[in-house]
């Protein structure tokens, strides 16, 4: 994958986009009318971004505490590095899995592959956890909920 290079135009609509979107009958009329900017030439510079893999997708941020997910895990587990492409997509097909990332541990650590897990309770989420567990047959993992949030944002690029 190659580096895109952006106009200032295309920091605009990007740093613009991580915002929240209106609420009207034409949220992109209402972005473009902002940036100075056709719809048209709003909704085609979006497509470009989509296209070149730059913008994955544009979606809702919910509370999920307040959406009822009272409980999250960080789980992280001992794959095989032959298996990691395999279960790494088995586990993000999961839709209790929100997240699912491979990573390169450091030294003295054995786990590979990281999935973040929201559910109602903590029961529900360790539920979760046994079922990619039989799903993937590997017993090696750790369990890590969450206590406190002291950050929860977006990173802001622009």
């Amino acid at each position: 994958m190659s580096a895109i290079t952006l106009s200032e135009n295309d920091k605009k609509i990007i740093k613009r986009l991580q915002g929240d979107i209106p609420i009207t009958a034409n949220p992109y009329r209402s972005i473009a009318d902002e940036l100075g900017m056709s719809p048209d030439r709003l909704l085609e510079r979006i497509a470009f971004f989509q296209e070149k893999g730059l913008l994955k997708r544009l979606g809702a941020v919910i509370n999920h505490q307040i959406a009822g997910f009272a409980a999250n895990a960080m789980v992280v587990w001992r794959v095989p590095p032959r298996d990691v492409e395999k279960i790494g997509a088995l586990f993000a097909a999961q839709a209790f899995v929100s997240h699912c990332y491979e990573r390169k541990p450091p030294p003295d650590f054995r786990y590979t592959l990281y999935t973040m897990i929201h559910a109602a309770s903590e029961d529900e989420c360790a539920s979760h956890v046994k079922a990619l567990s039989r799903l993937a047959k590997i017993s090696d993992y750790q369990t890590l909920f969450s206590l406190k949030e002291f950050k929860k944002s977006s990173i802001q690029y622009f």
